[in-house]
């Protein structure tokens, strides 16, 4: 009787550990194909069909349906040019140009992936619609406090991610993205 409790206890212990595990692996956005250009992470084969597991489960999770291979690029960052994670308390520059893309969108979102609600509703930016200086770069500004120019409000006080997406771009994530080619993302300030 006491083997069996034993056995039980060890099987309800490796069950949680394994679950706990998997549940990190899945929020952290699973250490598999996955590239880095500055604080911008990539998942190469998210929309593949041969995805791993654990990345169709994040997908699943997040309720993402993402872009496929041939259609173009998600690059995500959780943390500034310093490594420093976003800080809603603090101002962001995102700056001064993107990789090659016929289209592209910036949107700020929540750790789990849903647009941040703001005063504003303002959820993100698209290439069409941004002011640029006349050599064609530009600054989009992520605060709490407004900003002339390009600005997307953060809205609430909580961690946040921004999402740069690529559409229709000749790069591809499993060769690299140049990390000069993709905006920094520099804190200028904090509250």
């Amino acid at each position: 009787m006491i083997a069996l409790v034993k056995g039980l206890l060890a099987a309800a212990a490796a069950l949680a550990l394994g679950l706990f595990i998997t549940q990190t692996t899945l929020k952290d956005g699973g250490p598999f194909d996955i590239v880095e250009a500055g604080p911008w992470r990539i998942a190469t084969r998210a929309g593949a069909i041969d995805a791993d597991p654990y990345t169709r489960a994040g997908l699943e999770q997040r309720g993402e349906i993402p872009l496929a291979l041939g259609e173009g690029l998600q690059l995500i960052a959780r943390v500034d040019d310093s490594g420093r994670p976003l800080d809603p308390r603090c101002d962001y520059s995102v700056s001064p140009h993107v990789p090659p893309a016929r289209y592209w969108t910036l949107s700020l979102v929540d750790l789990d992936g849903f647009p941040v609600e703001n005063a504003a509703e303002r959820y993100g930016f698209r290439s069409s619609e941004i002011l640029r200086a006349a050599d064609g770069s530009f600054a989009i500004w992520a605060s709490a406090q407004a900003h002339a120019g390009n600005w997307l409000p953060i809205g609430q006080n909580r961690p946040f991610a921004l999402v740069l997406r690529l559409y229709d771009s000749p790069i591809s994530a499993t060769a690299g993205v140049d990390p000069a080619s993709a905006p920094k993302i520099r804190r200028e300030g904090c509250a």
